[in-house]
Order: structure tokens, then sequence, then C-alpha cells
């Protein structure tokens, strides 16, 4: 039972991601997939508002439904890395060990899983306007859930176990459409999360999920994010005959 609920924004994911396709199914015009690949970070209690610092690569993969020129449904599969370290400028906390300046530093892999609607600025490759709707700006907001290693203690000692977790993605971005079937762009995507050990992995010379020794959660303490940002290249997969209406 515990496992089944470790795995449930996993789940609970996967079946928001069917279901939505297979209701929108029978209305979407185009599926796309394709690639991302760019840069990855962490913001958090080692790097609180530092936007790209100490930037790791990240890629996956995209598919998208397409429902009409302002609308579709994204689903993603990506791998990020993040990393941190203390001590760092701007960054302090009081030991926890009795050392005036402790060490620590972090670098893990997520493994992300998100489903995402997408809203375009403007048309977006109208059928029987392709040369006048190939670029548009546009939003994205969704669901996703976020896999890692999760350090955990107990009376045998420390280790580190699989979770899963649910956090908020939303982005902007840009895509054009270079030929009939290719489309590109640019994407900065944010998640927020609802944990604060991300950046914690074993013991160290702090806790950095508890850096101010405080013994207990705090509903106002920072929990972390992490970004990601580059480009991505899609290909049409499916298209639905789209009927001729003239003067449309």
């Amino acid at each position: 039972m515990q496992y089944i609920f470790r795995q449930g924004p996993l789940f609970f994911l996967f079946v928001l991601f069917f279901v939505g396709v297979s209701h929108f199914g029978v209305s979407q015009k185009r599926v796309e997939g394709g690639v991302f690949l760019g840069a990855s970070y962490y913001n958090g209690d080692l790097n609180p508002g530092g936007q790209f610092h100490q930037a790791q690569p990240a890629f996956g993969g995209i598919v998208r439904a397409v429902f009409n020129e302002r609308i579709a449904f994204k689903g993603t599969l990506t791998a990020v890395e993040i990393q941190g370290d203390y001590p760092q400028k701007q960054v302090y906390y009081p030991s926890t060990n009795g050392n005036s300046n402790p060490a620590y530093s972090f670098q893990r892999t997520l493994a992300d899983l998100s489903t995402q609607i997408e809203i375009n600025f403007f048309e977006y490759d109208h059928p029987h306007r392709k040369e006048e709707t190939r670029f548009t700006p546009y939003l994205s907001a969704g669901l996703a859930s976020t896999f890692y290693r999760r350090y955990e203690e107990d009376q045998n000692g420390g280790s580190e176990n699989p979770h899963f977790i649910l956090s908020l993605p939303f982005g902007i971005g840009v895509k054009w459409k270079p030929t009939d079937w290719v489309h590109v762009g640019l994407e900065w995507t944010f998640r927020r999360t609802f944990v604060d050990d991300l950046d914690k992995m074993g013991p160290g010379a702090i806790d950095p999920s508890d850096p101010y020794d405080f013994q207990e959660s705090s509903g106002w303490h920072n929990n972390d994010w992490y970004s990601f940002a580059g480009v991505f290249v899609t290909f049409d997969l499916f298209h639905r005959r789209v009927s001729c209406n003239a003067g449309f």
C-alpha cells in the first residue's frame, strides 16, 4: 500500500494524459513528436534567486496534440540535472555542527513527466493561411510528476529511495514552422515543487532541507524549484483532413 501511495502522482498523471488525449482525440487536427535539448538549474535554499546558476544539461521528448490554431495539449518526458553548493556569496546559514564555515554540495538527476496545455498568442499553422501563421509566442501550464531519489534515515542508517512527487509546471515560449512538417521553438519552463529536499543527498555539513535547524516543518519555508530552457524540434506525425472552406 505504501508503494502504491508513493506512485500516486505518476499514476494520476498517466491517467490525466491518456484521458485527455482520448477525450480530445476525435477533434485533434494534428499530432507532433520531437525532442528537446537545453539547460536546467535549481532554485532553493542553496540558490534562492539566481537564474541559470550552475546550469546543467537537460534533454527529453515531446508529444503534442493540436486541436486548433490556438490550443494544443502537450506531454513531455525530460531528464534534467541540478546542482548547488554551500557556502556561496550572499547565502549564509547558521552552522548545525559547530563549524562556522560548513561545506556542502549536491548534484542529482531528475526525471520529469508532464502534461500541459499550450495557448498560442496568435493563430498558428492555419490550414488555409499557412504563410501568415508560421510563428507565435505561447504560454503553457499543467501538472507534472518528478522522480528522484530521496535520502531517508532510520534505525539501520540512511539510504536513498525512489520517490514520485507532483509539481506545477508553467512556461513561456515561441514556435515557428519553417517547412510544411517541421516545427522549431524556444521554451523556458519552471517547476514549482512541494518538497524542500531536492538539495538533500545524504549526510552533510548542513541539512539543506532544514538549514536553520528548526527541527520541524514550516509552512513559510521555501520549497524547491527547478527550471529548464532550450530548443525543441517536432515533426508532424498525423494530420486530419481539413475541408476547404472558400473564403473561410
